[in-house]
């Protein structure tokens, strides 16, 4: 005799049209969030500290959840894709996992929690995964309410998002790696935050990384930014 289990997952696959039951359903929409932060953290952070997110992306997400706690239920998630201090290659291949990673969490959320409403949230090399990954699939930037890049390598002056004023203004220098791609009808509900004198998101030629290692990590800096969000979100 077949185990009850086994039996009923036989006769399930024997019927037409089996599918979850109403309670099922309600089970699986009481455990969706009312908004959900995807964090991606910048290259070389550890995956074991600041919950996967990298110190920045955690500041600014914490800050983002205690903005949006009347709201309901937020649930801060990370994308942790591998990110080394190699070669540039090695580079890319993080980038491209991180792209493939984030949008398996975002088609998952689509699908369990068509409801919530979704915040990314990269740094650095986090933020350009965001960008490219949301530029190539114009599906997957549909489902996201707000994009906030922090200090990124794409960083376009000129882009039409909403760029914080943190202190110092706001660069007018462009990001290492160039412009990055056009995000659509996301451009409207992206917030982007360079600090003057970070050279990774507002290239000046210098080689020094402190103010892009350090600047994002201060409270009065990540709380800005957190604002903006909210104010995206509304």
């Amino acid at each position: 005799m077949l185990p009850r289990t086994a039996a009923l997952a036989m006769g399930c696959a024997l019927l037409t049209g089996c599918q979850s039951s109403p309670t099922d359903e309600r089970e699986q929409a009481s455990s969706c969030p009312v908004i959900e932060i995807v964090g991606i953290r910048g290259q070389g952070q550890s995956l074991d500290a600041h919950r996967g997110l990298g110190a920045e992306v955690d500041g600014i997400a914490t800050a983002l959840a205690d903005d949006l706690a009347s709201t309901g239920t937020v649930r801060t998630t990370a994308i942790r894709h591998e990110s080394g201090l190699g070669s540039w290659d090695d580079y890319v291949e993080d980038v491209a996992e991180g792209r493939e990673l984030l949008g398996e969490r975002l088609r998952s959320l689509a699908a369990e929690c068509p409801d919530t409403r979704v915040a990314v949230i990269g740094f650095s090399q986090g933020s350009q995964i965001a960008r490219e990954a949301l530029a190539a699939e114009p599906g997957l930037a549909r489902d996201v309410d707000a994009l906030v890049l922090v200090g990124s390598p794409l960083r376009d002056p000129s882009s039409p998002f909403h760029h914080v004023e943190l202190p110092g203004g706001v660069p007018s220098a462009g990001g290492r790696l160039g412009p990055g791609a056009d995000l659509g009808d996301l451009s409207a509900r992206t917030v982007e935050a360079c600090v003057t004198g970070d050279t990774v998101c507002a290239n000046d030629g210098s080689s020094d990384l402190a103010v892009h290692r350090k600047a994002y990590e201060r409270p009065a800096v990540a709380q800005a930014i957190a604002d903006a969000a909210a104010d995206v979100l509304g």
